[in-house]
């Protein structure tokens, strides 16, 4: 257990997912495209297949399918979308930060991140590995769990250890096209 929590404390020093992150949130839009989408209005629900990149401002999704679920009203109008889950790859993307994950869970309402299965966090060079993360994105603390009988994994490169230059560090490979431009230059 103390292992568990010198690793969340180590990581939430300088995770992907950290303090800094919280101070540059992204306000604004989701913009959702995908190569399909089906519509469950009468459940609240909107489903995304194939490559399918969620962007608000400089922050990135990316699954092969999402499931968006909206609140409903008493008039059966839209509340707002609540909650987004990503399954297939997952990578939550941020300039110089990529988290990935088998399956993901955006909380709008919340906001917060959680991916689980096969975990994988790069920052330039450091690299953390487990079975789950938890992201509050306001508050700016991420928790990375190894799992049952797993281990929290962290790489950290320090000084003279690591690259002159973070940008000569390998970034994981982020599967699929990535999000297309609007038609008009958008």
């Amino acid at each position: 257990m103390f292992r568990r929590l010198f690793c969340a404390a180590l990581l939430a020093a300088v995770c992907p997912l950290t303090g800094a992150h919280a101070q540059t949130q992204q306000q604004g839009p989701l913009d959702i495209s995908a190569e399909n989408s089906e519509i469950l209005d009468p459940q609240g629900r909107l489903i995304y297949w194939g490559d399918v990149n969620i962007i608000r401002g400089e922050e990135r999704l990316r699954a092969d399918r999402v499931e968006a679920l909206f609140n409903r009203r008493q008039d059966g109008g839209d509340g707002g979308l609540r909650r987004v889950i990503a399954t297939g790859e997952v990578f939550y993307i941020r300039p110089g930060e990529i988290a990935r994950g088998d399956h993901g869970i955006y909380d709008l309402e919340a906001n917060t991140i959680t991916l689980t299965g096969a975990v994988v966090l790069t920052q330039g060079c450091n690299v953390s590995t487990g079975e789950r993360l938890e992201a509050d994105l306001d508050g700016g603390m991420a928790r990375l769990f190894g799992g049952e009988g797993g281990r929290v994994r962290s790489i950290f490169f320090t000084g003279s250890e690591g690259p002159a230059d973070t940008r000569d560090c390998p970034a994981p490979d982020v599967p699929g096209e990535g999000p297309r431009p609007f038609p008009g230059g958008r």
